[in-house]
């Protein structure tokens, strides 16, 4: 009798249908997407040198957090099989409030250099600023999670196929690592433009950290 339940166990995980499959995927790409954003952030930083102002870093903790919320419903899948309305809701609706927040904060930067003459901060992609392109994927991102949200009794629930060595769990894996990575890099990254003190300057020009320990020229 218990090897037959545990056998129909196995079997249910395993068979998790489009939707199960669906959630997952979307989950992954979403950690994927925002890391791969604050990734950018990062090259801008360390590449053409230019340093994020305190608004900037604000946004860039929000990207993670809401990626984070979506790392907790690939971690939850990786570990039981199956994602539960209540985890799926709780890691949801953490990216949700991230998103909200995040979307706050770029369109406050993006207000602060609305007037006409104003050239704005920092570099441009595509001829828009970052923090615009920060604060279109905010609300990109918290009108799918509305719509995901709104579809929660088709999706939450259902079976991943995520036990196992396979595609799966490879890719969670490596978006939870990736993510991981960023959010040390960054972490560090903060650190260095800080310094030893309490608070970033509006307009940083220097790795204030270099400066605080005598090392000339950064």
């Amino acid at each position: 009798m218990a090897t037959l339940h545990s056998s129909l166990i196995s079997e249910t995980r395993l068979e998790g249908g489009p939707a199960g499959r669906l959630q997952y995927w979307f989950a992954c790409f979403f950690v994927l997407g925002w890391t791969g954003v604050v990734c950018g952030g990062l090259f801008y930083q360390f590449g053409p040198g230019e340093y994020p102002c305190p608004l900037c870093i604000v946004q860039r903790m929000f990207m993670l957090l809401a990626a984070t919320g979506a790392a907790y419903i690939v971690r939850t899948a990786l570990s039981d099989g199956t994602v539960s309305g209540r985890a799926y809701m709780t890691g949801w609706g953490l990216a949700l409030v991230a998103a909200t927040a995040g979307a706050f904060a770029s369109w406050r930067q993006t207000m602060l250099h609305v007037l006409p003459g104003d050239r704005g901060y920092g570099g441009e992609v595509f001829g828009l600023h970052l923090y615009v392109w920060a604060w279109i994927l905010f609300q990109a991102s918290v009108l799918a999670i509305g719509v995901l949200l709104a579809l929660a009794h088709h999706t939450a629930g259902r079976a991943v196929p995520a036990i196992g060595p396979g595609p799966y769990r490879t890719a969670g894996l490596a978006v939870l690592w990736f993510l991981g990575a960023v959010i040390a890099v960054n972490a560090v990254a903060v650190f260095l433009e800080e310094g030893l003190h309490w608070f970033l300057p509006d307009d940083p020009r220097r790795y204030e950290f270099f400066r605080d320990v005598g090392i000339p020229g950064r």
